[in-house]
């Protein structure tokens, strides 16, 4: 199968996750628990077992986890740098909700696209996550107390990452990793099967929350936060893979991290921070789009 048919199965659940919301076959108000059951239960699952099992060691994934980190910040950087434009031009909430859309990931696509382009993609992505997504959370967060009306302090930047799924089942499963402890069969079982929905089922959840309304929003704004992920993100990772001299397999599974959508929980944070939840659903819906789009281009240069 070519590298461009690659990504059709990806289109086609997303696709039948928007065909089943819009024909109302799954009520609208429906989705919200499907979405809650793939991020708190689904997706740690498989993040469970990934860890717990990866073989973690710095000599194999130390200069992956250092340019995911290195991305990360350097995409922070230049996204900080529109606040030198006059508020007239860029609203402090228009501003959190394009940071928020640059650096934030929906890892329920890079999962998916990982295990569909990439052999032991799995485990790569679960320790881009594990890695990742506490910073990511702390930054947003702090981005959001700084340049928002609400303040947050040092104790609900904590309070909020305690309370995040994928990090709790990140610490339980580098726990596992570094004790040596082996889950029992049965519950390995259980999480592996439990985990065989995640990825169909959080695609579909993308799939719903499309809104093709969304896709005629379209200024410099939404072109920016789209651009900075499947484009600029990925081709910062990109260089710094190649410098740092990772092999193919890491550098387009960082690929996919940074080209990957905006997470949909970003939207609800902006709502609760005072940022721009709109223009954060116009830029998540457009990503997804391009970011379908960049993955066969990324995947035929790379691999």
């Amino acid at each position: 199968m070519s590298l461009a048919l690659s990504v059709l199965p990806l289109l086609l659940i997303i696709a039948s996750g928007y065909g089943l919301a819009k024909s109302q076959i799954i009520p609208r108000s429906a989705w919200g628990a499907i979405e809650t059951l793939s991020f708190r239960g689904l997706i740690p699952a498989t993040l469970i077992l990934a860890i717990s099992r990866s073989d973690l060691s710095i000599e194999r994934f130390g200069s992956f986890g250092l340019a995911l980190v290195g991305t990360l910040m350097l995409l922070s950087v230049l996204v900080l740098a529109l606040r030198l434009l006059p508020q007239s031009v860029l609203a402090n909430s228009s501003f959190t909700s394009m940071f928020q859309g640059s650096v934030r990931w929906n890892a329920f696509v890079a999962l998916a696209a990982a295990e569909q382009f990439l052999t032991g993609g799995i485990a790569l992505m679960a320790i881009a996550i594990a890695v990742l997504i506490p910073m990511i959370n702390i930054i947003c967060i702090i981005v959001l107390a700084a340049f928002g009306p609400s303040r947050a302090s040092v104790g609900k930047v904590l309070g909020t990452l305690s309370r995040n799924p994928l990090v709790q089942a990140c610490v339980i499963g580098l726990a596992l990793n570094f004790s040596g402890v082996s889950l029992p069969v049965p519950v390995a079982d259980a999480l592996e099967m439990i985990g065989r929905g995640a990825l169909g089922i959080g695609l579909l959840a993308v799939g719903a929350g499309i809104s093709l309304r969304r896709l005629t929003r379209l200024d410099w704004r939404v072109c920016f936060g789209v651009l900075m992920r499947p484009v600029l993100a990925s081709g910062i990772f990109a260089v710094l893979g190649t410098l740092l001299g990772l092999p193919p397999v890491q550098v387009f599974a960082g690929i996919l991290v940074f080209a990957a959508p905006a997470a949909s929980n970003g939207y609800i944070v902006a709502k609760q921070m005072g940022g721009d939840a709109d223009l954060y659903a116009d830029i998540m819906t457009w990503q997804v789009v391009m970011s379908l789009l960049a993955l066969p281009f990324w995947a035929q240069i790379i691999l």
